[in-house]
């Protein structure tokens, strides 16, 4: 089963991270947590270091991975890992995307995510979750 990192990734603030997917991709014009694909032999971290150096050019500074959960789409099925971090907001240059704000986590219902991050809307609301509000991400 593929494997895909998602980063809830804050700012100084405390507010989280959301792109717009481009229009030529699935589900464009939506909004997700930004990452990818896990590779072989690439930890979880790892994997998020590189996903958001390649869609964002910014580093990061990872908190916390949370359990993962399996999300299908037309017969395919995938699991989403949420990983925790945080991230400079001036590091930020769009690759992939057309659009990223930082939000209030009270913000989200204002946005129309992805179906497949629908998962990691519910960890933010749940106990389970911490929010990062540490200084600006490392390298």
């Amino acid at each position: 089963m593929t494997r895909v990192v998602m980063g809830l990734l804050f700012n100084p603030d405390g507010d989280i991270l959301i792109a717009k997917r481009s229009p030529g991709m699935r589900y464009g014009g939506l909004w997700e947590f930004p990452g990818g694909k896990v590779e072989l032999g690439e930890t979880l971290e790892n994997a998020l270091v590189r996903e958001i150096r390649e869609e964002l050019d910014a580093a990061v500074a990872i908190a916390r991975v949370y359990p993962g959960y399996v999300f299908g789409y037309r017969g395919l099925q995938a699991e989403f890992i949420p990983i925790s971090g945080s991230i400079s907001p001036a590091d930020i240059t769009l690759r992939e995307h057309d659009d990223c704000r930082f939000i209030t986590l009270s913000e989200l219902g204002n946005f129309e995510l992805s179906p497949y991050d629908l998962g990691a809307v519910r960890l933010i609301n749940s106990d389970r979750f911490h929010t990062v509000r540490e200084g600006a991400a490392g390298s």
